[in-house]
């Protein structure tokens, strides 16, 4: 299923690409005083999880941001919703996990997602209101 500006309705394979990279490189130089063996354990986890799930909640992003007429609307939707979202999943992740600290472990996901989301559904936005 196609929407107006991708060929994927569900999942961005580049954002989430990138949101790998990123956050997998972030836990591996927390992690590296532990050892790169632990380090690259822990980054490629942190970047599988965020592959899959970033991928899927830069395309939410995107199409909230595309899909009311009002504009306010849209952005803070789309900015809100996958926000929250990814929270939610990344603090239930870290606490089922065992990990000794989830809210902290959380942290990064609430500085970084909201302008994230925000900045990829202007973005969107824009192109769409150019094209229309």
């Amino acid at each position: 299923m196609a929407n107006k500006l991708g060929k994927n309705s569900f999942f961005d394979v580049k954002m989430g690409t990138i949101g790998a990279f990123f956050l997998g490189g972030i836990v591996f130089m927390i992690n590296y005083n532990h050892g790169w063996e632990l380090a690259s354990i822990a980054a490629g986890k942190q970047a599988l999880y965020t592959f899959f799930i970033g991928g899927v909640m830069t395309k939410m992003a995107e199409n909230l941001a595309l899909r009311f007429t009002n504009r306010k609307q849209a952005l803070l939707l789309a900015t809100l919703v996958p926000t929250l979202l990814t929270s939610i999943l990344t603090y239930g992740m870290h606490s089922i996990k065992g990990t000794p600290e989830p809210f902290i472990s959380t942290i990064p996901t609430f500085v970084f997602a909201p302008g994230g989301f925000y900045g990829w559904a202007l973005r969107k936005r824009k192109e769409f209101e150019k094209k229309n």
